[in-house]
């Protein structure tokens, strides 16, 4: 490989170091116009994007110094992959229709049991076969995600059928 193409391949990699930068400032500010209810005490829902989007900046510019000092990814030998195998048309088309039916469901079921399906339907679709693991996982990454949203930050998310429960 020729010095100027060494050169070139090294700064490409400022590219998305600074799409980071990018991408956190544009978080930061657009987390200013969510609103906040008066006299609300708790985190609230700018809280996280303003992290986010710190991280996003700093991580971002910490890397476009390092690339710009010197630091280079090693180039990759090759994928482990095999570039006869067909697309698995099945497992996509799952997929794709878990994901519609989240985004149709989720107003009418509410989001723990939309998120409840979501996440048995995808962890099933990629091959997970285990009832125990498959439900453990269904079942608490989305209760937790609701307790934190709703009881943390205060943020509304659907109940849909469950709505006299809750």
């Amino acid at each position: 490989m020729s010095q100027t193409t060494t050169h070139h391949q090294g700064r490409s990699e400022v590219v998305p170091a600074a799409g980071l930068v990018v991408l956190g400032i544009y978080l930061l500010l657009s987390a200013r116009g969510i609103s906040v209810p008066a006299g609300e005490h708790s985190i609230g829902p700018r809280f996280f994007p303003y992290v986010v989007g710190g991280v996003l900046v700093v991580v971002g510019l910490w890397l476009v110094v390092a690339v710009l000092r010197g630091d280079r990814a090693e180039a990759e030998a090759g994928e482990d992959v095999d570039d006869q195998a067909s697309t698995d048309w099945r497992t996509l088309g799952v997929i794709a229709a878990v994901l519609v039916g989240y985004v149709v469901l989720v107003q009418p079921l509410g989001y723990l049991l939309a998120t409840i399906g979501l996440f048995a339907g995808m962890a099933w679709s990629l091959g997970a076969r285990s009832w125990r693991s498959l439900v453990l996982v269904s079942l608490l990454a989305p209760f937790a995600t609701y307790l934190l949203f709703t009881r943390a930050l205060g943020i509304y998310l659907p109940n849909g059928l469950l709505a006299s429960v809750i």
